[in-house]
């Protein structure tokens, strides 16, 4: 485990969150739903993190598990602007093939998912989820794409106690589990990724002039706000913001404004094709500032659709081994992601997607919580996620393990390290940055 960050930056991060928790302060005003055990602190015992289910609207523990399988849902869009978060189920899919086929699924019960397109559109989101929980009879919702999309479902899920869990979103609103125990994240927190980049900033560019690009939404607005939570008393300066719409077709009229703007630094906080798009706009500007681009853009078949040396010496945030990496050639967890998604269903093509690693390490993750759920219900395994300790699956970075406390530290991933893009895959800079056990308590 790596020690965390210096106390500057977990301070960053403090401001951060405590600003993030006071934008987003109008959650549910039922009260807490989540509750300790009888030593009043969770993580003390086993078990002592609980989720009440006395007020559930109509609360069936079992429901989608059978004699010998159990049955999740997902959305996320399958087609248009964000159809490459598609790739995702790819990866889940085969995971789950492969461990149906050699180990009988998890306690005799093969797992199996239902999916629905969204594309990227949160009304629809909804529709499907309530067809997926209603007349599909699924046990949980798992891997749902978006920020706005998993707002939309939130508080029905929550009404219902049905899990949604390890959702595709790095939103710090998946830290509200006081309000909304029935859900929780996967992927780093957008906040702890900005004050990470603020981080390297100040010591690699103490003085950069930042222009920031973000998606019109709670996904974009995190970054922004995070960020210049995170370089607040620094020299460090945001001199230019610009916004664009999901539905957008490419932000040419953005890039234009922050490429005048004097900025030497970009973020991005954009992401699926919005990523490569801003990446030539900014190489046809003659604009050559540092870039940083969001981690959801981290795969090779996403920022490498950015025309050759457009995307050359990017930033980002990385947790996982990328596939094209050859250091990890002959690492166990690569061969096996290698070898069995072959196996079971994975292309050589998308062997190499960084996306489609992710949905295998998302299988491995739930296949890891339903193992270690003292039973199989909707209560049992969402308190499981939420109990979480020293977790390592699929393909995560040497060092990082998966730990959750729902009480006081909900977030299931906080360390990471800067990767530069050198065309081919990200090489990894300096050490992990670790926000472990730090996040959790200041969304409070």
């Amino acid at each position: 485990m790596q020690k965390p960050s210096p106390a500057r930056a977990v301070t960053a991060l403090v401001l951060v969150l405590a600003l993030v928790a006071a934008a987003c302060s109008g959650g549910r005003d039922e009260g807490q739903t989540a509750t300790t055990g009888p030593s009043g602190t969770a993580g003390e015992q086993e078990g002592a993190f609980t989720i009440d289910t006395a007020n559930c609207e109509s609360y069936k523990p079992t429901q989608g598990i059978t004699e010998d399988s159990i049955t999740f849902g997902s959305s996320f869009p399958q087609s248009g602007l964000y159809a490459a978060f598609a790739k995702i189920s790819v990866g889940y899919e085969a995971y789950f093939r492969y461990l149906n086929a050699t180990e009988g699924g998890v306690g005799g019960k093969q797992i199996k998912v239902i999916t629905r397109n969204d594309e990227y559109l949160p009304e629809r989101t909804l529709t499907n989820t309530q067809e997926l929980v209603q007349n599909e009879g699924v046990f949980a919702m798992f891997n749902v794409v978006g920020t706005p999309n998993n707002l939309a479902i939130r508080d029905e899920l929550a009404d219902q106690c049905v899990p949604n869990l390890f959702v595709a979103t790095g939103s710090p609103l998946w830290g509200e589990v006081d309000a909304y125990p029935w859900l929780i994240g996967s992927i780093p927190s957008y906040a702890t990724e900005s004050a990470i980049f603020a981080d390297y900033l100040k010591k690699n560019k103490p003085n950069a002039k930042v222009a920031v690009l973000y998606q019109n939404d709670d996904f974009g607005e995190s970054y922004l706000t995070a960020f210049r939570a995170a370089i607040d008393g620094t020299d460090i300066e945001v001199v230019s913001t610009a916004s664009y719409n999901p539905t957008d077709p490419e932000p040419r009229d953005q890039i234009t404004t922050l490429a005048a703007s004097g900025a030497d630094t970009a973020l991005l906080a954009a992401t699926a094709l919005k990523c490569p798009q801003s990446l030539n706009l900014i190489r046809e500007s003659n604009w050559n500032p540092t870039i940083y681009i969001s981690a959801t853009c981290t795969s090779n078949t996403v920022v490498g659709l950015a025309q050759p040396g457009a995307n050359d010496g990017v930033l980002s945030s990385i947790y996982l081994k990328d596939p094209s990496d050859p250091q990890w050639a002959d690492d166990p967890a690569m061969q096996q992601f290698q070898q069995y998604g072959a196996q079971y269903g994975i292309s050589q093509e998308d062997l190499r997607n960084g996306i489609v690693g992710y949905g295998w390490t998302m299988g491995a993750l739930l296949a890891e919580t339903l193992r270690r759920s003292p039973e199989l219900t909707r209560q049992a395994v969402m308190q499981t996620a939420y109990s979480l300790q020293d977790v390592q699956v699929g393909l995560l970075l040497p060092g990082i393990t998966i730990n959750t406390n729902g009480a006081q530290d909900p977030f299931p991933i906080e360390q990471m390290q800067i990767g530069r893009y050198n065309g081919q895959y990200w090489e990894l800079q300096g050490q992990l940055t670790s926000f472990e056990g730090t996040s959790g308590q200041f969304v409070r």
